[in-house]
């Protein structure tokens, strides 16, 4: 069911949360961008933490960071879109690329969902996230951009190994 929320221009809002500092690598911003997701729906698998974790990004195998890109496509913005993720650069507020907020504490004019269906699971709604189109562009698709170049690049570099080894080689 949507919540509406109403703007009332004398209500002051608590923003959740604090500054960050994001490595500037593509794996370790999508592990920002999933923990902002973890941060606004209730999404507690047990090993969501290893991919969350944006600070540690280094230590990931090969197949968890494959993990970090897939997670990101399935957990995309259009997914939460004008549900719990709305831009809004005056509520960012000034050298902030994104802001959380609880939904109680809301009085902008938002539509906000309390559930979300991700996968065939139905997701509690825990808090609001509002960003600047930047933040979104540093944080998701320019990563996901490079992420899926790098990923089909692999790719066709394996097809083509494939293929040159099992060429017949005449001499």
């Amino acid at each position: 069911m949507a919540r509406y929320f109403e703007f009332n221009g004398g209500v002051n809002v608590n923003r959740i949360g604090g500054r960050t500092s994001v490595p500037d690598d593509n794996i370790a911003k999508c592990m920002y961008y999933l923990n902002c997701v973890c941060t606004v729906i209730e999404y507690d698998d047990d090993d969501m933490e290893q991919y969350t974790d944006y600070e540690n990004y280094r230590w990931l195998t090969p197949y968890q960071r494959r993990r970090v890109f897939l997670l990101c496509k399935v957990l995309s913005p259009d997914e939460f879109e004008d549900r719990v993720f709305f831009e809004n650069d005056d509520m960012c507020g000034y050298g902030s690329g994104n802001a959380f907020y609880k939904i109680t504490q809301v009085r902008h004019q938002l539509m906000t969902v309390s559930s979300v269906l991700i996968a065939g699971q139905r997701r509690d709604v825990k808090k609001i996230m509002i960003y600047k189109q930047s933040w979104m562009q540093k944080n998701y698709y320019e990563p996901m951009q490079y992420l899926e170049y790098e990923y089909n690049l692999q790719r066709r570099q394996q097809v083509a190994e494939q293929i040159l080894s099992e060429a017949c080689i005449i001499s």
